[in-house]
């Protein structure tokens, strides 16, 4: 009989203050990609993080980590009954969550046990306004369907390491 290693979830946990600016920006979008990713909300542009409008939040992350390049930037608005499927984002190094505009009643960022769905998540993040969360990313999460009135918008990214850190212009996925 094997024996399957549980994956142990890491996750790192920063502060950067929100530029209103950014928030009204990924309003203005809205859902360019139609809904067509695992994000059931609306869903801006894969690559925000060429854009100058974005670059407050893309200097913060990149003194957090300079070793580091975004190589995947896009904003998301759920409303209500919007969520997330459970996904991962194979092929990048990290993945993160930067929260713009939340309260502590929005839907959560889920990290399930994937080898035990029946127990207890492994982390269950409570939205908060300029929290961001940096994970694995191939770690799966997801999002339940958002049930508060206004708006829950966030930025997400994926990241590689400074070597080879552009995605492919023909990737069939973006």
């Amino acid at each position: 009989m094997s024996s399957i290693l549980q994956r142990n979830i890491k996750l790192e946990s920063h502060y950067i203050p929100v530029d209103v600016k950014i928030r009204e920006a990924i309003l203005k979008r809205g859902d360019e990609l139609n809904r067509s990713s695992p994000v059931r909300a609306d869903h801006t542009q894969w690559k925000l993080h060429r854009n100058s409008e974005y670059s407050y939040f893309i200097d913060k992350f990149h003194e957090i980590y300079p070793k580091y390049r975004i190589n995947e930037l896009w904003g998301c608005t759920y409303r209500q009954g919007d969520y997330a499927e459970a996904h991962n984002h194979f092929g990048f190094d990290l993945a993160f969550v930067w929260f713009v505009d939340t309260c502590s009643f929005c839907s959560p960022l889920i990290f399930p046990d994937t080898q035990h769905l029946w127990m207890k998540p492994h982390h269950i993040l409570t939205p908060e306004v300029g929290r961001l969360y940096v994970f694995d990313a191939e770690d799966i999460h997801y999002v339940e369907p958002h049930t508060c009135e206004h708006p829950r918008i966030i930025m997400s990214g994926n990241v590689r390491r400074n070597i080879n850190t552009e995605v492919l212009e023909n990737d069939p996925w973006h």
